[in-house]
C-alpha cells in the first residue's frame, strides 16, 4: 500500500472548530485558522485557473504573421501536458533532493519503475492529456458539471472488478447525479460531443488508475510527492511518443517560431520578405543577411501562458498537499462543492459563455446527489445482503497523488482520509470520496 507520511494533526481542523462555535484565541487557534484559511483560498484559485489557462491558450494562444490576417493557434493537448509533467517533476526534485534532503526517500531502481511506475504513469498520462483535450472544445464550466459522473464511474468500476457491495443510499443518489448531469448536457448552449467524450474518458482513466495503483503498490511505501517525482518523467516521455502521431509537429515548430520571432516556411510572404531584405541589403551596400523569415508577433505573449500554465500545475501540486494537512475530509468535501461553484461561475464570467437556468438547476441537482453519496452513500455495512454480495478484494493503502490542471492536479478525500488528485485541467464537482471506494484506507497525516 502507498502510505503517505504526513505531519500528525489534531482531529479537528481549525476551519471546523471555527464552524462548530469555538471562538478562535489569539495565542493558540487564530494563526492556525489564518493559515489554514490562506492554504484554502490558494487551493481554490489554483484549482480554478488551472482549466481556465488551459482554455485560454486553446482561444488566445496563437501566432500571427505581420501583416497577416492568418494565425496559427497552439491547440496541442498533449504538449501542453508534457509541459505540465516536466514542471511538476523538477518542482518534486527540488522538494525531494533540496528542501527535504531525506535520507529514507524512496529510491526505486529502474526495473521497479518500468514495472510498477510505467504503467501508472500511462494512465495518469492519458486522463490528464484527455482532461486538457476536452477544453478544446467545451467550456471549463461544462467540465466542472461533467466531472460529477465520478461517483457513478467510481461506483460502476468497483461493482463489475471488485464485486463490492454498496449501501442503499448509494443508489439512491446514482439516478439523482445522473439526472442532473442529463439536464446539464441538454441545456449546454455549446456542448460538443467530441469534448463530452473526452472528459468522460478523463474521468474513466482516473479510476482505471487508482485500481492499477492499488495492484501494483500494494505493500510498497511511497509519499505523494516521490510518486509524482517518478510518475512525471514516464508520463511526460509517454505523452512526447504520442505527441508526433496526434498533434504533428505544429508544437515544436510553433514553439521555435516562438522563439526567434520569425516564420521561414518556403511561402510567398517569406519569398517576399527575403527578396525586399535582399534589395535592401545590396543598395545599402552592407552584408546579406543570413537568416531571414517573416516576422511574427505573438510569441511572448504565448510563452508566457505557457510559463504560467506550467507553473500553475506545479503550485497546484504543492497546494494539494497543504490542504489535506491543514483540513479534514468533513471539511474538504464541502470545499469541493463551494470550489466546483466558483470554478463554474468564474469560467461563466471570464469566457462569457451562457449558462441556463436549467443547467443552474441541473448543478444543484447533481451537488445534492454527490452530497447524498459522500454523506450517506458507501460500501454496504455486515449484516446487510445488498444485491451483489461478492467479498470485495483486499484493501490497499492507496493515497493517488498526481500532477493536471490537466489538467487536473486535485485532492479528492474521503471520511477515511483516501484521496486522489489529477492535474486535470479542472476539478470536477465535490468528489472528495469517490476513489476511496476503489482503494481503502490510507494513513494521512500532515507533512
Amino acid at each position: 500500500a502507498i502510505v503517505v507520511q504526513l505531519r500528525a494533526r489534531e482531529p479537528h481542523d481549525a476551519l471546523e472548530r471555527f464552524a462548530s462555535g469555538h471562538i478562535p484565541t489569539m495565542a493558540a487557534d487564530s494563526p492556525g485558522l489564518v493559515k489554514t484559511a490562506v492554504v484554502v483560498l490558494l487551493w481554490f484559485a489554483l484549482n480554478i485557473s488551472m482549466g481556465i489557462s488551459t482554455k485560454w491558450i486553446f482561444m488566445y494562444g496563437k501566432i500571427c504573421g505581420e501583416g497577416e490576417d492568418t494565425c496559427q493557434v497552439f491547440d496541442f493537448p498533449l504538449t501542453i501536458t508534457v509541459i505540465h509533467m516536466l514542471f511538476s517533476w523538477v518542482l518534486c526534485w527540488i522538494q525531494l533532493r533540496i528542501v527535504r534532503r531525506s535520507p529514507e526517500a524512496v529510491r526505486l531502481t529502474r526495473k521497479q519503475q518500468f514495472r510498477k511506475i510505467l504503467p501508472l504513469a500511462v494512465c495518469f498520462a492519458l486522463s490528464v492529456a484527455m482532461g486538457n483535450a476536452s477544453l478544446r472544445y467545451i467550456f471549463p464550466s461544462f467540465n466542472q458539471m461533467l466531472g460529477s459522473m465520478s461517483p457513478i464511474i467510481t461506483v460502476t468500476m468497483a461493482l463489475l472488478l471488485q464485486r463490492r457491495r454498496y449501501n442503499a443510499w448509494t443508489w439512491i443518489s446514482m439516478p439523482v447525479i445522473c439526472g442532473g448531469l442529463m439536464l446539464c448536457s441538454a441545456a449546454e448552449v455549446n456542448f460538443n460531443m467530441t469534448g463530452f467524450l473526452y472528459a468522460v474518458g478523463a474521468a474513466l482513466l482516473r479510476a482505471v488508475k487508482t485500481l492499477v495503483q492499488g495492484a501494483l503498490l500494494q505493500g510498497d511505501k511511497i509519499d505523494s510527492v516521490s510518486l509524482l517525482f517518478y510518475m512525471a518523467p514516464w508520463a511526460g516521455l509517454f505523452l512526447q511518443l504520442c505527441a508526433p502521431l496526434s498533434e504533428g509537429f505544429g508544437a515544436p515548430l510553433l514553439l521555435l517560431e516562438a522563439l526567434t520571432g520569425l516564420r521561414n516556411d518556403g511561402s510567398s510572404s517569406s519569398k517576399d520578405a527575403a527578396v525586399a531584405a535582399f534589395l535592401r541589403a545590396k543598395q545599402a551596400d552592407s552584408e546579406l543577411p543570413e537568416a531571414i523569415g517573416t516576422p511574427l508577433r505573438g510569441g511572448g505573449p504565448l510563452l508566457l501562458m505557457l510559463l504560467a500554465s506550467g507553473l500553475n500545475a506545479c503550485l497546484l501540486n504543492v497546494a494539494n498537499f497543504q490542504v489535506t494537512a491543514y483540513t479534514s475530509p468533513v471539511t474538504l468535501q464541502v470545499l469541493g462543492n463551494v470550489k466546483s461553484c466558483l470554478g463554474i461561475l468564474i469560467s461563466v464570467a471570464v469566457f462569457r459563455n451562457p449558462l441556463t437556468l436549467r443547467q443552474a438547476f441541473g448543478v444543484a441537482i447533481c451537488i445534492f446527489g454527490v452530497w447524498l453519496y459522500n454523506s450517506k452513500g458507501g460500501p454496504a455495512v455486515a449484516g446487510t445482503t445488498p444485491a451483489l454480495a461478492a467479498p470485495p478484494l483486499p484493501k490497499s493503502k492507496v493515497p493517488d497523488r498526481d500532477e493536471d490542471g490537466g489538467g487536473d492536479g486535485r485532492p479528492d478525500q474521503d471520511e477515511r482520509g483516501n484521496f486522489d488528485d489529477e492535474s486535470d485541467a479542472v476539478e470536477p464537482l465535490g468528489l472528495t470520496k469517490l476513489h476511496g471506494d476503489l482503494v481503502g484506507r490510507a494513513a494521512t497525516q500532515s507533512p
